[in-house]
């Protein structure tokens, strides 16, 4: 008899093992690997206590009564994606999580920064950059901040700025997130929201033009965009300044179009000597106000007289106008609300780009909102007050 008990008993337990070996199966299955976006590195970065998140609103130029009351623990994470040709890269973001204690699920931002430079600038390796991943965590989203294609460690060689590709690029690390998620036991919502600041802007729209173009398994349910371009082509009347604020940023867009197309032309854009330099100054090493003091700020002496006064006649011009055409973003058919905000007095991108996408998105029957702010210059400090709006905005859909 005691010898048939023993048995039952082992017979039992080795039941019982399959059984939550079984179940531990099923869990780990329930999250689906990521078809786009599959994360291939996940680091912790470390943690952030609330009282130090508010300690920062003064150097963010954000108002004493934002209010941060969470934690955060922040990761940094490389994902599968493809390069402007289709080819498979990685590309790298960082992701801010709050210390929750109730078991509400997480609302999702997609975090968009403005134009970079310089490599290692962004998120993934100073998490601090990412200023909306640690506010908005700070306030209980769960935020990505993609780096962006050639940033952080991407295997790419240089950032493809206003490209319509990254569209798809930040959709990958959206996608790569949610099974991310599951795995780690991050309860999210259904809900996705985009938030984006100048070249951020339009990188938040090219995920709409994306996602309208392929669509996935998740919609895009609200976004703000903040002193976006959208509208890249160049009016007939339009005329440089005799002085350019910052010549880096002014260069950066046609050298990638001229590397990304392989249009051999940069020597018809930016005159000698300053053409063979570029790509010494675009080696991701060098931050925007290095380079400034390579170049020049005086219009006439960078470009070339066809380019600045012949741009629009000259056949030389004719594959990058329409390069330019389209990677345009104005009539991109959106999905969920929108709000835009944009300052009267911002100097680098001005507001008409945020009343013409607001006026395209209404004529295709979209939901939009557009604020124009009266005071406040191109800068993340300026435009500080718009992102403390734009996650209150969020509030709503809540």
């Amino acid at each position: 008899m005691n010898i048939q008990s023993d048995r039952l008993i082992k017979l039992i337990s080795i039941t019982l093992v399959f059984i939550f070996v079984g179940c531990d199966d099923n869990s780990q299955e329930a999250c689906p690997e990521a078809e786009q976006g599959k994360y291939i590195s996940i680091r912790k970065k470390g943690e952030l206590p609330a009282s130090y998140i508010n300690d920062l609103k003064p150097s963010y130029g954000l108002p004493d009564d934002f209010n941060v009351s969470y934690d955060i623990i922040i990761y940094a994470v490389e994902y599968e994606t493809t390069d402007p040709k289709g080819n498979s890269v990685i590309a790298s973001g960082a992701i801010y999580i709050p210390v929750k204690t109730d078991n509400e699920p997480l609302s999702l931002i997609s975090g968009q920064h403005g134009l970079t430079i310089k490599r290692s600038d962004v998120a993934s390796v100073l998490p601090l950059y990412g200023y909306l991943g640690v506010f908005g965590a700070g306030i209980g989203y769960a935020v990505i901040q993609p780096d962006y294609l050639g940033l952080g460690s991407s295997t790419f060689p240089y950032y493809p700025v206003y490209q319509k590709t990254n569209g798809k690029v930040l959709l990958d690390m959206v996608e790569g997130m949610q099974s991310f998620a599951c795995e780690r036991e991050i309860d999210l919502n259904d809900n996705l929201f985009l938030i984006g600041y100048s070249n951020g802007g339009y990188n938040s729209m090219a995920m709409h033009h994306e996602l309208a173009m392929n669509p996935r398994k998740f919609d895009i349910d609200a976004s703000v965009v903040i002193a976006g371009y959208f509208d890249l082509e160049r009016e007939a009347n339009f005329t440089y300044p005799e002085r350019l604020g910052r010549p880096s940023w002014a260069v950066y867009h046609p050298y990638v179009l001229n590397k990304t197309y392989e249009l051999n032309i940069i020597d018809k854009i930016v005159q000698q000597p300053y053409a063979d330099r570029l790509d010494d100054l675009f080696n991701g090493e060098i931050d925007a106000y290095f380079i400034d003091n390579q170049l020049t700020d005086f219009t006439q002496q960078l470009f070339t007289k066809e380019y600045l006064d012949d741009y629009n006649s000259l056949s030389i011009f004719d594959t990058y106008r329409d390069i330019i055409k389209s990677n345009s973003l104005i009539e991109t058919t959106i999905s969920g609300d929108l709000l835009l905000i944009h300052s009267r007095e911002d100097e680098v991108v001005p507001y008409i780009q945020s009343e013409k996408l607001y006026n395209s998105v209404l004529s295709k029957g979209g939901n939009a909102e557009l604020v124009l702010l009266e005071t406040g210059k191109h800068s993340p400090q300026d435009y500080a007050p718009a992102v403390v709006n734009a996650l209150g905005w969020l509030k709503q859909y809540e």
